[in-house]
């Protein structure tokens, strides 16, 4: 353990204490502590209800209103991140709907090639996508949301859940009803709006939720557009309750993504290289159930289909130019590769193949380089990458709860089996294009691919997934203040990739210029979990626990871990060399209370925690422009405290919370950053006769050296989230937030040699009244002092546009500038009378 980690463990036990006191004190005042009612589901499927209090992990839990707080709407992963500790949010596209999650350092992301380290699950169902365990949050029926909970390393919560899991539960017509409408306006064309019925009429409940957003960017080419439905259809008896809920949603979102820093500089506006845009269609049947068997045992099950589309469109500079011999054709700039002998490559194998659109053949390439007249001065030659996924997922879960005594002592034994199965068509390839002056690339119609080692190919395959899984977790009172736990979990991933060679690179002989995709990869592992509770007074308990969890690599990075042949990480797969699995070994302790004293509540809770990842996954640039590959990159590990509160009262409530993460490769290793300007042979003009004659280097070109110790990337050290209400008069309600966040390392500096990417703090105000009993308008204003400040930083390759004469590497996403929105709600049955804010749970 680091001295650095010490002294925040110390200053955490140091907050914790102070809080432990300030119970102690309540309870010595004759204060009654609050009610233990608080209860959670363990698993994904839920309907294993377990008391809070005996649960050996710092899991928390976000509700409905969470989700539609007083003011605007905010996305799943803002509200995720406000006041959820070691939640960081990430805009790496700069799209607010598109953002991805950080917990504990483990990402959770939308965007195809990030490696994904949380699991997620909507009412029993993985959404973790086939392809590349992505998670599109788009998707999720937000207004529908009735609780969400936040899991840290679980095993039971299957493949992924390296960090933890993210457990969506949904309304029904049981838990809502009447009719409901939303609407509002914001800055940069933001219009929201919608809409949720709920009734139940005996034992039978109805469900729906309408719900669309269009947002016009705030910088150029950014705007997008939501529609979300979600319904459901209830029955529930004495005896069982059975559910049949459906999900669809059609997006469509502007990814600008990271712009230079230069052209930031020019205007805050700027995007580099377009069009960006992913549109993502989604449809989703679920029957779930619950049955109680005896007084002792319960049934719970679910099965469900899932059909995802997605289509991406990339405009990319890249390293195409005119043939140094022959400027009339197109070729790879490839100074830096060799073929596989260690030859130089020969321009010929450089020059670009097209395909003919009426043959279909592969031809050579012809150039127009000074057709000024159609494209304007200072054009230059780029990529369009683009990418169709057709998904197909299915399965089912069925579990066991037992609810007894164990030798006289209460015990909660759950035991279950999860198959899950998606088949995913995939078609990517690369188009020519025309990049102009405002760098939106012009395409042409044509694709092509090149016969150098680490070139261009597009690609047509099939991946299937088989996931299983076995579980069982036992929670036993050992006395009536100490509880145990023990669990695990087998699982088992079937992976197959079948080439179905739709797009063929054949060269002039009509042979394929590389190999298949074809291959069959099997992972299985058995993950074990062990905890203890102990309650030192009835408002105080103290926990510690010890789980392993892993993940299997995708599709996706099964088919791109050759570092010869890298791939367009939102587009095209190549052959490969094996990866492992990724297992996590995690370790956390904590106390939690909950008091009331004088009018007053107090929910605090204060923990530690360490995951050891070995053959942790990790994405790396390529040499060549726009690509990259995948990589086991040895150990790594996350380490933190993390200290919350909330202070509640009738008129007014507060909350503070504080996280510490400390990120870092625990082994030596060399990865590619070939746009790090710290990066070996950057910036350096060598013959290739040299480099082939040249003795090998430690360091090879473009690599860098990370060292035992050296911090992740894009993960901050430090959060410190704040925020409160106050009921002004029984109609008017004030309210605020605000997140600091120190800086960051660059992604593509994991050798943390180059500048930190700088802390901000942003902060957010709100405000509503009740009109009427059924009127409610809203107002507030996010980014309050217009900070002007980046979530995400890395490099690129400063020459693949010349025209420009940019010389910084950096590029930056820009966060959102201070907004503005308004917006008003109309409930058609009466609210319940005004309540305190202070609540028992």
């Amino acid at each position: 353990m680091t001295t650095r980690f010490k002294a925040k463990l110390l200053l955490a036990s140091a907050s914790a204490l102070a809080l432990v006191s300030v119970g102690a004190q309540a309870q010595e005042g004759g204060v009654t502590a609050l009610e233990e009612i608080g209860v959670i589901g363990t698993t994904p499927l839920g309907g294993d209800d377990l008391s809070l209090d005996k649960v050996p992990a710092n899991v928390r839990t976000l509700r409905s209103d969470d989700f539609r707080a007083v003011g605007a709407t905010p996305t799943v992963q803002e509200q995720i991140s406000r006041t959820t500790p070691s939640v960081n949010v990430t805009d790496v596209t700069g799209n607010p709907f598109n953002k991805e999650i950080s917990f504990r350092g483990f990402v959770s992301s939308p965007t195809v090639g990030v490696p994904q380290g949380l699991a997620v699950y909507q009412n029993g169902v993985r959404l973790n996508e086939a392809l590349g365990d992505t998670v599109n949050y788009d998707l999720i029926p937000q207004v529908a949301i009735e609780r969400m909970d936040v899991w840290t390393n679980n095993p039971i919560f299957g493949l992924n859940a390296l960090g933890g899991a993210f457990n969506f539960r949904t309304k029904s017509g049981f838990t809502f009803q009447g009719l409901e409408l939303e609407g509002q306006i914001g800055s940069f064309g933001r219009y929201e709006g919608s809409g949720q019925w709920g009734t139940q009429v005996g034992p039978w409940a109805g469900y729906l939720s309408i719900e669309g957003a269009r947002d016009g960017g705030w910088r150029d080419y950014s705007k997008s557009n939501l529609k979300r439905v979600f319904g459901d259809v209830g029955y529930k008896s004495d005896k069982a309750e059975i559910h049949l809920n459906f999900t669809y949603a059609d997006t469509k979102l502007g990814v600008v993504g990271p712009t230079p820093f230069e052209l930031l500089e020019q205007r805050r506006r700027n995007v580099y290289t377009g069009d960006q845009i992913i549109d993502n269609q989604m449809g989703m049947v679920n029957l779930e159930g619950k049955f109680e068997v005896t007084d002792a045992w319960s049934l719970q099950t679910n099965v469900y289909y899932r059909n995802f589309k997605r289509d991406g469109v990339d405009g990319n500079d890249t390293d195409l130019g005119p043939c140094e011999n022959n400027p009339n054709f197109l070729c790879l700039e490839a100074g830096e590769f060799q073929n596989p002998d260690g030859s130089p490559v020969d321009e010929n194998d450089k020059r670009l193949w097209l395909r003919d659109p009426v043959t279909g053949k592969r031809i050579r390439n012809k150039w127009f380089p000074d057709d000024e007249d159609d494209f304007g001065p200072g054009s230059t030659p780029g990529s369009i990458e683009r990418s169709k996924i057709r998904a197909q997922q299915g399965g089912g879960t069925i579990q066991a709860t037992n609810e007894s005594e164990f030798f006289g002592r209460k015990n909660h034994f759950v035991v279950g089996v999860s198959y899950d199965y998606g088949k995913t068509d995939f078609d990517g390839w690369s188009e020519v294009c025309i990049i102009p002056g405002n760098l939106q690339c012009i395409g042409t119609g044509q694709d092509y691919v090149t016969r150098i080692p680490g070139g261009i190919a597009p690609v047509s395959i099939t991946g299937t997934n088989q996931y299983l899984g076995l579980y069982a977790s036992d929670t036993l009172d050992l006395t009536d203040r100490l509880s145990a736990t023990l669990g695990a979990r087998w699982n088992y991933a079937n992976i197959k990739i079948n080439d179905k060679g739709k797009f063929p690179p054949l060269n002039e002989n009509g042979q394929p210029f590389g190999p298949g995709l074809d291959g069959t990869s099997k992972f299985d592992r058995f993950n074990p979990m062990a905890g203890l509770t102990y309650k030192f007074t009835p408002a105080i308990t103290g926990y510690v626990s010890y789980s392993e969890a892993n993940r299997a690599p995708t599709p996706l990075e099964l088919g791109c871990a050759n570092p010869a042949i890298p791939c367009p990480l939102e587009a095209t797969l190549v052959s490969d060399p094996p990866l492992k699995q990724v297992v996590t070994r995690t370790g956390e302790a904590g106390l939690r209370g909950r008091h009331e004293f004088e009018g007053f509540a107090l929910n605090w809770n204060a923990s530690v925690y360490q995951a050891n990842n070995k053959d942790d996954i990790l994405s790396q640039a390529s040499l060549n422009a726009g690509r990259g590959f995948f990589v086991n990159a040895g150990k790594t590990r996350r380490q933190g405290v993390e200290v919350s509160a909330q202070l509640m009262a009738e008129r007014w409530s507060v909350y503070a919370n504080y996280a510490y993460v400390d990120a870092t490769f625990r082994k030596s290793i060399n990865l590619f950053s070939p746009n790090n300007p710290n990066s070996e042979g950057y910036g350096e003009e060598e013959e290739e006769e040299d480099r082939v004659a040249a003795p090998a280097p430690a360091l090879k070109d473009g690599e860098i050296r990370v060292k035992k110790g050296d911090r992740l990337t894009g993960i901050p050290d430090h959060q410190f989230k704040f925020g409160g209400a106050f009921r002004v008069t029984p109609q008017w309600t004030v309210g605020g937030d605000a997140t600091i966040v120190s800086s960051q390392v660059y992604a593509g500096d994991e050798s943390n040699q180059f500048k930190k990417l700088s802390g901000y703090a942003l902060f957010n105000g709100n405000t509503s009244y009740q009109l009427t009993e059924q009127i409610r308008v809203f107002a507030g204003v996010k980014n309050i002092f217009d900070k002007k400040y980046e979530t995400f930083g890395g490099f690129f390759e400063t020459d693949d546009i010349g025209f420009l004469g940019l010389e910084d590497p950096r590029t930056l996403t820009p966060a959102r500038p201070r907004q503005f929105y308004a917006g008003l709600n109309f409930r058609f049955n009466p609210p319940p009378p005004v309540a305190p804010l202070v609540t028992k749970y």
